[in-house]
């Protein structure tokens, strides 16, 4: 939203993360269980009367499954998508697509901590914050003393919460 994006699409499983989600900035929603083809329903709903290619201009996938890795590049618009790995796959896990997907002009990337750079990001995040740019405070979801370190792993795994704050 920060970056002048006009429509932003969430993907999620859990339906109940869509209002939260909506409230960051998120203006169109899909659980990948009530479609078809979740790359196909994307690329259609980027369609513009100047674009019939459709795509995304940036996907982001913070699973960590490569099935969805390999989606959320295939959604992005050929010619100049690009797709950001954020999400961790599990050790030996390979990711896999058709070698057309990049020759037309996609690029598939990593990022480590979101590639903010410390010194000189992270302050200006801590300033947007101050000066009501982002709201990281709903976000927080639980927070729980450190003998209950276990709950928040719970919580996490079950898809319960966002972010939770162990206090010691």
């Amino acid at each position: 939203r920060l970056a002048g994006a006009d429509m932003i699409i969430g993907v999620d499983l859990n339906d109940d993360r869509q209002d939260m989600a909506t409230r960051f900035g998120m203006t169109h929603f899909i659980n990948p269980k009530n479609v078809e083809n979740v790359v196909q329903d994307i690329v259609e709903m980027t369609k513009t009367p100047f674009d019939q290619i459709g795509g995304a201009d940036y996907s982001f996938d913070a699973t960590g499954n490569v099935k969805v890795m390999r989606d959320a590049l295939e959604c992005t618009h050929r010619g100049w998508g690009v797709s950001v790995i954020i999400g961790v796959a599990p050790a030996g896990a390979e990711i896999s697509t058709r070698p057309f997907q990049l020759v037309t002009g996609r690029v598939w990337k990593g990022t480590a901590f979101g590639g903010a750079r410390g010194r000189t990001d992270v302050p200006r995040i801590v300033d947007w914050y101050m000066d009501g740019k982002i709201e990281i405070d709903p976000m927080i979801t639980h927070t729980m003393p450190l003998e209950d370190i276990n709950k928040g792993f719970d919580l996490m795994h079950d898809g319960e919460s966002i972010r939770s704050v162990v206090l010691y």
